[in-house]
């Protein structure tokens, strides 16, 4: 940014700290639409890009967001901040080997980082390997046994590989280090209704594979329902449920008292009960 004139500098170092504000409060949609030109004007600011690419992967639009964060890593081939949102990039569009290596260089780059060998326990999770995350985050604890964060993820990885009693352990420790970490007390309330369902090794084999898939990405990376979608299932399912509430009660008026009632009526009701089932089947089907 050399050159630019202090007030160019001073309003991009403004949106940026607004960017980071919004995305730390949940509002990445409104992240994104102010980080929009400023790589526009600015395509050589990393930070910018990077905010970029950590909106988009909040929107769960992960393709757009690798395109930013390798914009990044072109800017800083060996960094490890752009690396390591080339690697969450890479694991949310489902192309693991990539995120998988990403994490290894951030790793090698910056040894001992326990933010990089958490990415990289989560990346191997995402792909399946749930024994090399126990091992890889096994070390990692040892080295950076400070980090709550780092706790948390080798406690997920014991619990997808079988192992309940550890990763409480694990939640436990996190929480020693940091009271009240929010995802240790999340991950011990998701832990405690897993084991509820746990009575037998048979069960128990069941319930932590269930659990290790669902940390699993697929190939091509995990396809939100869109926003309106929802939302016309959700009324479609209002509509079935008042038609079909609605031409029963026309049926017990018309069964048991004097009230006439129309019969194209009723049939009114049960088509449009009928018709809004097909919407509801139709708008949730992925």
């Amino acid at each position: 940014m050399a050159g630019r004139p202090i007030e160019a500098v001073v309003r991009t170092d403004t949106l940026l700290g607004r960017a980071d504000d919004l995305l730390h409060h949940g509002r990445a949609g409104q992240a994104a639409h102010l980080l929009a030109p400023v790589v526009g004007e600015e395509p050589g600011n990393v930070e910018a890009w990077l905010l970029l690419a950590r909106a988009r992967l909040a929107l769960h639009r992960p393709a757009e967001a690798l395109d930013a964060a390798r914009a990044a890593l072109r800017l800083e081939p060996r960094g490890v901040e752009p690396l390591y949102w080339v690697s969450a990039a890479y694991t949310a569009t489902g192309r693991h080997d990539l995120a998988v290596s990403a994490a290894t260089t951030a790793c090698a780059e910056d040894p001992g980082n326990p933010r990089l060998f958490e990415r990289h326990g989560r990346a191997l999770l995402a792909a399946g390997r749930v024994a090399e995350a126990v091992e890889v985050l096994a070390i990692a604890v040892e080295l950076a046994y400070y980090d709550a964060d780092l706790h948390v993820a080798h406690g997920v990885a014991l619990f997808a590989a079988g192992r309940p009693l550890s990763a409480r352990d694990a939640y436990g420790q996190a929480l020693r280090l940091e009271p009240g970490h929010p995802r240790a007390e999340t991950e011990l309330r998701r832990l405690a209704a897993a084991e509820r369902r746990i009575v037998d090794a048979t069960s128990l084999v069941r319930v932590t594979d269930d659990f290790a898939e669902s940390l699993r990405v697929p190939a091509g990376g995990v396809q939100p329902v869109p926003v309106g979608r929802g939302v016309l299932g959700h009324l479609a399912s209002v509509v079935f449920a008042v038609c079909l509430v609605a031409a029963l009660a026309l049926g017990v008026l018309d069964r048991f008292t004097t009230v006439p009632v129309p019969m194209p009526l009723i049939a009114a009701m049960l088509c449009g009960a009928g018709s809004a089932a097909c919407v509801t089947l139709l708008a949730r089907r992925t």
